[in-house]
């Protein structure tokens, strides 16, 4: 679990919410000055700028953010392979080690047959219990990029979304000012369609946040693989280990 914790921290953070929300209060001005709303047309194209390099720049930092999470998943299980590979390297060095001892008590033609046997069943069982494990690694990762790939697409399309949005706004606005409407009401609509925009690509990511439990069935499918690799090792290490002492009394 605490495993699991920690990769949904990862997940969940290469979503970044507050580096993708743009503040736009700059765009709501709310020093409500008469000078200031009457300019509001004039001055609407460098409104708009600020608002799009604003927007810019969160989206450039949730960028960044992205990938340096995405590089310490990656770096988090390439130790883990390491720490597995170190593991294995050791079992087979001590394995050489009893085997060695065990072909030194066989004295008879029976005993080593059996020894050569369980050596035989015993690399037959770490083999299996190795392949299992990685075929469970395997599609854990398969399984957690996937979840993050699709977490990924949902954001961008959010943010796709927010950006049509907003600028959908500015050409209404620019289409209002035209039109001859008074900067006031363009100020206060193009404002109130800002924040809609904020606030709805807000609840979109948040909905995104909370879609936690789709990490769960991939942590216990995991665990579930990995125990029964574990499970089945040791039934055959001690049928294994039955039949050779069977064996060595004779």
């Amino acid at each position: 679990m605490k495993q699991h914790s920690k990769l949904h921290q990862v997940i969940v953070g290469m979503i970044g919410l507050s580096l993708v929300l743009p503040s736009l209060a700059f765009a709501e001005d709310t020093s409500g000055g008469v000078k200031t709303r009457a300019n509001f047309c004039t001055m609407l194209d460098t409104r708009a700028e600020r608002v799009a390099s604003g927007i810019t720049e969160r989206e450039g930092k949730y960028t960044e953010k992205r990938g340096e999470r995405a590089t310490k998943l990656d770096e988090r299980f390439k130790t883990r392979d390491i720490t597995r590979t170190e593991h294995r390297a050791g079992w087979d060095t001590h394995r050489d080690e009893w085997i060695t001892k065990l072909n030194a008590k066989a004295t008879t033609t029976l005993q080593k047959a059996a020894v050569t046997k369980f050596v035989a069943d015993i690399d037959a069982a770490v083999l299996a219990r190795r392949t299992a494990v990685d075929a469970a690694v395997t599609a854990f990762r398969t399984a957690i990029n996937s979840t993050i790939k699709d977490r990924q697409a949902s954001v961008d399309a959010a943010i796709a979304t927010f950006k049509s949005d907003t600028s959908a706004a500015l050409t209404k606005a620019k289409a209002d000012c035209a039109a001859g409407v008074t900067p006031k009401t363009v100020r206060d609509t193009y404002v109130a369609a800002l924040k809609a925009a904020r606030e709805k690509l807000a609840q979109t990511l948040k909905s995104i946040e909370k879609r936690q439990d789709t990490l769960k069935p991939i942590a216990e499918a995991r665990k579930q693989a990995v125990a029964k690799a574990v499970a089945d090792f040791k039934a055959a290490v001690e049928k294994a280990k039955t039949e050779l002492k069977s064996a060595m009394k004779q």
